[in-house]
């Protein structure tokens, strides 16, 4: 059957809302067109047709013909440029209310968890610099947005990567949901390397000095971490900053050079050198503090963190003397943020210098009812069973995957563990909508509850906690 409409065509849309994922949703009698971009519901638009199969199409916002009900003007000069915060011209309440019917629609359409009663997110505190963590990147190719910025030399660029370009980085002043302290550093790295004629990367060519600037922060405690990431060994042309920094900034903490000389664009590396400090900032959750390095994993937004382990907390029911496992528990947060209300818990992780990290936490905090086992989960409890005969049996399982969600023999191997309880804690509800269903089938449990909860404000982005109990 032919689609009622044609690539390239120009029609007239109105959005109705947001699919998951932020693109938005129009109709054509019943055929359904994406738009990936710049969509607000309740626009009515000039679109172009870029897609055009029997399922759906895609479409591209020519212009605004009428604004949505909930529309408002973005703070940020490079929204529409910068990839990240695609619902900043949208009221935040709004926001949610998006965020909350797409996830009730991937439990109730997609799940057929029909019965589920979805709870409205949890909103943020903090809306604006919220983050604790910004990576920036250098690049040799700036962006340009007309009107914006037309005097900054063209061949080098410190910010953020343009929405779909890989090799160009819009050069900013400032992000307004990064560390409060991002319009100084962007201004004093930025200005420090054009002065002294240091070279930005050239990402393919795999040339060029600076890399990254990643900028780490305890919301908290107040403390600093400048982490540059450059493509060789040379820690020496980057000592007189951490000199300049120092004086600027009274709560830098740390200031490292990560050395990366792989192709890939991570900002983690073979190599880091410290230039100014310690080599690691601390942050507090509730009454624990945790150390954070350069390559630590740590909730993004510290302040809604703690909101999001007190529902995993509420969800998991805990008594005196039951055992937790805390699966993919990274440098130990929810395992520690636990710890005191139960027997024991147990945290497996693959990552060798998140279980460092954890261990050294946990110490720390003198938190001694403990334990975190190094291994592949997807395979560690069948390549190594001796594991299960020797730890005691959980009472309750806590998974907190990464966006991939979990192998589906790890989802086998917690069935056959048979927990009274498990939560599910995710930062892509469609993967864990797939998990849960493969438990919720196959092993008896029933879902309890679903929480949503926005630490990421204005991204398509959400955290969702959900509770599973067994079938008696």
């Amino acid at each position: 059957m032919s689609p009622p409409v044609k690539k390239h065509q120009e029609l007239e849309l109105k959005i109705e809302n947001l699919a998951f994922g932020g693109k938005g949703i129009a109709h054509v009698d019943d055929y359904i067109i994406f738009i990936p971009k710049d969509a607000v519901p309740g626009q009515v638009v000039k679109a172009l047709v870029t897609k055009a199969n029997s399922n759906y199409g895609e479409a591209r916002v020519l212009g605004v013909i009428k604004r949505g009900y909930n529309e408002i003007k973005p703070l940020c000069p490079y929204f529409g440029n910068c990839g990240g915060c695609k619902h900043q011209n949208l009221q935040y309440q709004e926001q949610l209310k998006q965020l909350y019917n797409q996830v009730k629609e991937l439990y109730h359409l997609l799940g057929g968890f029909k019965e589920t009663v979805v709870n409205f997110p949890v909103s943020s505190d903090k809306i604006f610099h919220y983050r604790n963590k910004m990576e920036f990147a250098f690049s040799n190719r700036r962006w340009i947005i007309d009107g914006l910025d037309e005097e900054k030399p063209k061949g080098f660029a410190l910010g953020l990567r343009a929405s779909g370009n890989y090799w160009k980085a819009i050069d900013i002043d400032d992000c307004i949901i990064a560390p409060e302290e991002s319009g100084i550093l962007l201004s004093s790295v930025r200005n420090f390397a054009l002065r002294n004629k240091i070279s930005a990367y050239d990402q393919k060519r795999h040339k060029g000095f600076l890399r990254h600037l990643v900028i780490r922060k305890g919301q908290n405690t107040e403390q600093l971490m400048v982490n540059i990431v450059t493509n060789s060994d040379s820690p020496e042309l980057l000592m007189p900053l951490a000199d300049e920094l120092s004086k600027e900034l009274p709560n830098l903490t740390s200031f490292v050079n990560t050395v990366n000389r792989g192709v890939s664009g991570t900002t983690t590396g073979e190599k880091t050198n410290l230039l100014y400090g310690k080599r690691y900032i601390e942050e507090k959750l509730g009454e624990l503090t945790f150390k954070i390095s350069p390559a630590s994993f740590f909730q993004t937004n510290t302040l809604m963190a703690e909101k999001l382990y007190e529902v995993v907390k509420d969800f998991s029911e805990l008594e005196k003397d039951e055992v937790v496992w805390d699966l993919y528990c990274g440098t130990g947060t929810i395992a520690l943020y636990l710890a005191s209300y139960v027997k024991k818990v147990i945290g497996f992780e693959i990552v060798p210098e998140a279980i460092r990290d954890a261990n050294e936490n946990a110490e720390l905090n003198r938190i001694e009812n403990v334990r975190f086992i190094k291994g592949n989960l997807d395979k560690l409890f069948r390549k190594e069973p001796e594991i299960l005969k020797e730890l005691p049996s959980p009472d309750l399982i806590i998974i907190d995957p990464p966006r991939s969600g979990m192998h589906p023999k790890l989802v086998s191997d917690i069935i056959e563990i048979h927990p009274p309880k498990i939560v599910y804690v995710s930062c892509n509800p469609a993967t864990q909508v797939r998990d849960l269903k493969l438990i919720a089938d196959r092993g008896n449990y029933i879902i309890d509850s679903v929480q949503p909860v926005d630490i990421f404000p204005h991204t398509p982005h959400i955290e969702v906690v959900a509770k599973l109990v067994l079938r008696f």
